[in-house]
């Protein structure tokens, strides 16, 4: 058995080796006179990415075959291999250095990633959960809005106002903040969608889209002037790649049905959606704020107003089912009693009648 998990054990020890090497160089030498290693920034980097979607291959065939849990490590193989073909194709073009255009060659590979990244959350709640009640639903579309509030502040904004003028170059550097907020919410609105259970391979996951959300928010906050691809985070997106391999090989969770969640636990999410309402209401008394926030502050309402009418009270289905059943049961008793009733009515008239038929005329000229 030892020596069957060996060569996945020295796979693993090389590449968090190289994971290492690769941290190591880019927060040594970052800052204004850094210097670059091609080996290093992105013949390393681009290694670890494509072994990575390499195991999340493996990992994936594992799975059942033709079930969700199958299709969404598919997902996330083809997300890593299209991020690494991106990072291939951006050190043949740019890693001489000089002035990046946008839009350029690589977009369409990096931004065509978080589509296979959502998918792959959707297929792992598919796998993991039976039914999904509509308040689950509205909790994770909170968590959405609640992550896409700060996040349109913070990263969105800012990289909007250092877009180039033209449309379709605002719309490339626009798209990209905006698909890290969508994924990271969505990464954490699958939370109430599998009732909290943070098991097998989805922590690891949770991990990967981390690292590699705020390797592009990092990235897209200093990129106003770009003449380099090789920062002091870009092993954030190795690591992310790491994390997504790490987790392919972890046991597969069973489907299992949805948990239901009592006390205050229950109430946190709306909860919270409407402190990061009134948060934003006061940071507005005292600073402006873009449009895009007051339109999220009002669906955080309504979301809240929707939720308070799916989980109204109302009359548990088992008590329904008692009432019915004895109510059932009453009926019976009653025409048990009924028959019962009868039975003794015709019993007794039966009786008067011999009664009277042996006290009739004949019974008189009978001798003694």
């Amino acid at each position: 058995m030892r020596a069957v998990r060996s060569p996945r054990h020295v796979l693993a020890v090389v590449l968090f080796l190289g994971l290492a090497v690769e941290a190591t160089h880019q927060i040594r030498t970052s800052g204004p006179h850094s210097s670059d290693l091609p080996i290093v920034d992105d013949w390393l980097h681009s290694a670890l990415i494509l072994a990575a979607a390499g195991v999340c291959l493996r990992g994936a065939r594992l799975r059942p075959a033709g079930g969700p849990a199958r299709r969404a490590w598919y997902c996330f193989t083809a997300a890593l291999l299209v991020f690494g073909a991106a990072e291939i194709t951006w050190s043949v073009l740019y890693s001489g250095g000089g002035d990046v255009p946008t839009p350029n060659p690589t977009d369409p590979l990096y931004l065509a990633t978080y589509p296979m990244f959502m998918a792959g959350l959707v297929f792992m709640v598919r796998a993991r959960v039976i039914d999904v009640p509509w308040h689950r639903w509205l909790d994770g579309f909170v968590l959405v809005l609640i992550v896409a509030t700060p996040g349109v502040l913070l990263v969105i904004v800012p990289v909007a106002a250092a877009a180039p003028i033209d449309p379709l170059g605002q719309f490339i550097t626009v798209a990209y903040p905006l698909g890290d907020v969508l994924l990271f919410g969505g990464l954490l609105g699958t939370l109430p969608l599998i009732s909290w259970r943070l098991v097998g391979s989805w922590p690891w996951v949770g991990l990967g889209l981390l690292c590699l959300t705020v390797a592009d928010s990092a990235y897209a906050l200093t990129a106003a002037d770009v003449v380099s691809h090789d920062g002091p985070y870009d092993f954030l997106w190795s690591a992310g790649a790491l994390a997504f391999a790490v987790g392919a090989m972890k046991p597969p969770a069973g489907a299992r049905p949805s948990r239901e969640i009592t006390g205050f636990p229950a109430i946190v999410l709306p909860l919270g959606a409407q402190l990061v309402a009134l948060a934003t209401q006061v940071y507005g008394w005292y600073r402006p704020l873009p449009p895009v926030e007051r339109l999220l502050t009002i669906a955080v309402l309504a979301v809240g107003i929707a939720q308070i009418i799916v989980s109204r009270p109302r009359p548990s289905p088992a008590v329904s089912v008692s009432v019915s059943e004895t109510a059932s049961a009453t009926e019976t008793a009653a025409g048990t009693s009924v028959s019962l009733s009868e039975t003794a009515t015709e019993t007794e008239t039966r009786t008067e009648t011999g009664s009277e038929t042996a006290t009739g005329p004949g019974a008189a000229s009978r001798p003694p």
